[in-house]
């Protein structure tokens, strides 16, 4: 457990505007590769509901919380608010993001 103190996990659980479900779709894509590049990404799984097409989960594990202040900042998710900033409507109807610290 000692190694694992430091690292960050994250769940992110989105829902897509209905009728946006592939658009959102797309853009969460284009975030896997880049964000698995990163030096500091563990793990980065983007996860589509079975029976609702509009809602999606990221698991997302960085080594520690400089790696996610990192991985906030990339280009890759720059674009990803400036595509939904300039969305006439946003295609992310909700987001909840729940941060988790692994203890055993």
């Amino acid at each position: 457990m000692k190694d694992n103190a430091t690292n960050v996990i994250l769940n992110v659980h989105m829902k897509a505007l209905p009728g946006h479900e592939e658009e959102l779709f797309a853009l969460l894509q284009a975030m896997v590769e880049p964000t698995r590049a990163e030096a500091g990404c563990m793990i980065y799984e983007l996860h589509r509901d079975a029976e609702d097409a509009g809602r999606f989960m990221f698991y997302e594990r960085f080594v520690n919380q400089e790696a996610l202040d990192s991985h906030v900042a990339t280009p890759h998710l720059t674009h990803f608010r400036a595509v939904r900033a300039a969305a006439s409507p946003d295609p992310l109807e909700s987001q909840v993001v729940t941060k988790w610290k692994a203890v055993a």
